[in-house]
């Protein structure tokens, strides 16, 4: 397939060197790289671009317009998104910024037909970056507590003598802290990217089955952690404390 020249590739060549310019300031030179996972949401963005790349070479073929108006401005308003983030510096914000801008060109550049495809890179940036990443953070020492208090409360009526004191669980002489890692943070991001791409590929989802899905991801990662963490206390219980370390 040939592509000629359209003056639809301007916007999409601007929209590449931003991106471009963000992924390369928070990895080529960031010095921190490597210490944490943040900038695998750029990895999310090219992930949600190509499963929408019939909607992207739609609009780069010039098969015809959109909805010009509305698609410009949600491509402003992701433009400011990113510009905020690049100033404070959030790099969530630069992410979420860049699925804004993309739903926006897809929908303004892209013919008519393709609109579901730009409300879906939106809906699927907004997800990813709000229900996965800045809700999880914001919530993670909550998150925490509730892991530690439910497993307190089953073991504590089934199987031994535990008790909870914020994030940390007492047992016999032994203490354990529910860190950052065990309450959920790490599964909510993986529960809602799966959920994301489930969704796209399922044609026949109506919008209970988004809502229901997307409202049990955080419940599901709090539930599953807290069997981790009662496996990781029993184990320590029964077998010593060099066993659940190992």
């Amino acid at each position: 397939m040939k592509l000629k020249p359209q003056l639809t590739w301007f916007p999409w060549l601007l929209y590449a060197l931003m991106a471009v310019q963000s992924v390369a300031a928070y990895t080529l030179f960031n010095p921190y790289f490597g210490n944490n996972d943040e900038p695998l949401l750029f990895g999310t963005v090219a992930m949600v671009l190509w499963i929408e790349r019939h909607s992207i070479m739609a609009s780069l073929r010039g098969d015809g317009l959109g909805r010009p108006w509305r698609g410009f401005a949600v491509f402003f308003f992701g433009l400011i998104i990113l510009v905020l983030g690049r100033l404070f510096p959030v790099m969530t914000l630069e992410v979420w910024g860049l699925f804004i801008m993309a739903s926006g060109l897809v929908m303004a550049l892209a013919p008519p037909d393709q609109l579901r495809s730009a409300l879906f890179i939106g809906f699927a940036g907004t997800v990813l970056v709000i229900l996965g990443r800045i809700a999880p953070e914001a919530l993670s020492s909550s998150l925490a507590v509730s892991v530690a208090s439910i497993t307190a409360m089953l073991l504590n009526s089934t199987v031994m003598p535990i008790v909870a004191h914020g994030v940390v669980l007492y047992f016999g002489p032994y203490s354990a802290e529910v860190a950052h890692a065990c309450s959920g943070m790490n599964s909510i991001f993986s529960l809602i990217a799966l959920s994301v791409l489930y969704l796209r590929e399922g044609t026949q989802r109506k919008l209970w089955h988004m809502s229901v899905l997307v409202a049990l991801v955080i419940p599901v990662a709090v539930l599953t952690n807290t069997i981790r963490v009662i496996m990781l206390v029993l184990a320590t219980w029964y077998i010593g404390e060099g066993f659940s370390q190992g």
